[in-house]
């Protein structure tokens, strides 16, 4: 029963959004290769990939909100590319949630992570940043803020994405006046939305924010989803070290 509701409210938001008159944010045209592998904190040899075809995108560092302070936790494990990968740098944003050290989510901490950022794309080949933070509701304000503030802040046309929970794409408008190039829909580790949104892609439908439908985050360890549309850039994700037989095998249509 819950599932078909939550499938029944997923199409009802889409013909809202083909109703609407309201301009739609649409992903930017981007160069990005259309595999991508994210590579995340540890020991990665990814000299095997074709960088023609392949990107990585790099966990460049962790942090962690706490108060009015940012606790950082640059990447420690080593990283190998070949020469001329189209890299992503990945910032990873987490929130304290015990009452007591909550986070003040200030414009101080805005400022810093727009900083960090612009740090992450000295790294050689390092093209664009990708924010992946799982905000909650209350989180959002400050969240459409840090995007804002790093759009303003990083290099002209440098490349600006996010991650997306699969349910921010499916019933969940938030997303559609935020200034990134691409939100990533993370289509694994869906907890209670899994059988739901497996259910309403199978069904042929489509992510009803726009900004998700340049992009697939699929991982290689769950079984693959059906109904995902043809053409789009894939990030895959993996719970141990990339080796080429991951690369071998058909993950997408």
């Amino acid at each position: 029963m819950q599932s078909r509701s939550f499938i029944l409210f997923a199409l009802v938001s889409l013909v809202a959004a083909c109703s609407t008159d309201r301009a739609v944010r649409l992903p930017r045209t981007s160069e990005a290769p259309a595999t991508v592998l994210w590579a995340w904190e540890r020991n990665e040899d990814l000299r095997f990939i074709d960088p023609g075809t392949t990107g990585v995108a790099f966990l460049a560092m962790t942090l962690t909100l706490e108060r009015d302070s940012i606790r950082r936790e640059p990447r420690r494990q080593p990283l190998a590319v070949p020469d001329g990968t189209y890299l992503t740098a990945v910032i990873r944003i987490e929130t304290v949630k015990e009452t007591e050290r909550r986070p003040n989510l200030s414009d101080g901490q805005i400022a810093e992570i727009v900083e960090l950022a612009q740090s992450a794309l000295e790294r050689p080949n390092a093209r664009g940043i990708q924010i992946d933070f799982d905000a909650t509701l209350s989180e959002r304000p400050f969240y459409r803020k840090l995007v804002s503030a790093l759009r303003s802040g990083l290099p002209d046309g440098t490349p600006l994405t996010i991650t997306a929970l699969a349910s921010w794409c499916v019933g969940d408008r938030w997303l559609q006046d935020l200034d990134v190039d691409e939100a990533v829909p993370m289509a694994f580790v869906m907890g209670a939305d899994a059988e739901p949104i497996r259910a309403f892609l199978r069904a042929g439908n489509d992510w009803t924010e726009p900004l998700c439908r340049a992009s697939y985050g699929l991982s290689v360890d769950e079984a693959p989803l059906a109904g995902l549309k043809p053409g789009r850039r894939v990030f895959y994700f993996s719970d141990d070290p990339w080796n080429a037989g991951y690369l071998k095998k058909r993950y997408y249509p």
